[in-house]
């Protein structure tokens, strides 16, 4: 296996992670929204409040900081969260054209993570 399939391979086992981590916290939280105990329109709002008992105040992605003149503080890590369904079709020989939604990963960073942009 060459140093880019490697790598690749990380990076895929590294997401794969990610999503089942964010899938068992998903969970959780979304229990605690059918017994009343968290107050969440949608388990994105969960995982913002969730993510936010830290201290977090304002949540964008890295473009959206960006584009305010911020730069993500080196080494910070991103809180995830659930990006907007995107529909798969998955043909087989079997069954037909099978449709189904996918949640792809969204990356947040918080206030706390970032700084005023130098002006190079």
């Amino acid at each position: 296996m060459s140093t880019s399939q490697t790598t690749q391979s990380q990076a895929m086992n590294a997401y794969k992670v990610r999503r089942e981590n964010l899938k068992e916290l998903s969970r959780r939280l979304k229990l605690g929204m059918k017994t009343g105990a968290i107050d969440a329109a949608s388990v994105n709002q969960a995982l913002i409040q969730f993510y936010a008992a830290d201290g977090n105040k304002e949540f964008k992605t890295f473009y959206q900081w960006k584009d305010l003149g911020k730069s993500i503080i080196k080494g910070s890590k991103a809180f995830v969260v659930w990006g907007s369904p995107q529909a798969i079709q998955i043909q087989d020989e079997e069954s037909e054209n099978d449709e189904f939604k996918y949640w792809p990963l969204c990356y947040l960073f918080s206030d706390k993570q970032v700084t005023e942009r130098s002006q190079s």
